[in-house]
């Protein structure tokens, strides 16, 4: 008895539709429509290549150095050769963005009522996104960076870091 061919793929156009993807944290999709279901880290999880590390490091250590041109930069130009490397910027992006978010809220609400009544007791509620600012940027980033040369994914703390850019 001798083996059968594989069945011819399907015509372009046809309505024969390939069956939704089981990933690897379970839930079903269809890769075709995007990166997956919602909270699935961007790739395949254990496929990191030999500098995609570094890079993820430098988005971290370079908003220490330079602010957020660093991820910025390295996202925009990254972003389709590693999935990886695309992560660990977003999240730097996303972080500095949400500390931004965090000053200038609390700015607006503070900063009007000294304007009106030329009191500087007004703006004593700034020291919490300052001190926010000021520690927790670096223990975040370095956080992240430490995640990112061990090859893992890491998400902050979502009050720390709204998931804007994915």
């Amino acid at each position: 008895m001798t083996e059968q061919p594989p069945p011819p793929p399907p015509p372009p156009g046809s309505d024969d539709q390939p069956p939704p993807y089981q990933g690897p944290y379970g839930g079903q999709y269809d890769p075709r429509w995007g990166y997956g279901p919602p909270g699935v880290p961007h790739g395949p999880p254990g496929q990191v290549q030999s500098n995609d590390s570094t890079w993820a490091i430098f988005t971290y250590m370079g908003v220490l150095l330079v602010g957020f041109l660093a991820p910025l930069i390295i996202y925009f130009v990254k972003k389709r050769e590693s999935a990886f490397v695309r992560f660990h910027a977003a999240q730097a992006l996303n972080f500095q963005i949400t500390l931004l978010i965090h000053l200038l809220a609390v700015a607006a609400i503070c900063v009007p009522p000294t304007i009106v009544t030329e009191n500087p007791a007004f703006l004593i509620p700034l020291i919490l996104p300052y001190l926010e600012l000021l520690f927790g940027q670096w223990v975040f980033l370095i956080l992240g960076a430490v995640k990112a040369g061990k090859n893992e994914y890491y998400r902050f703390p979502t009050f720390f870091c709204f998931r804007m850019i994915r």
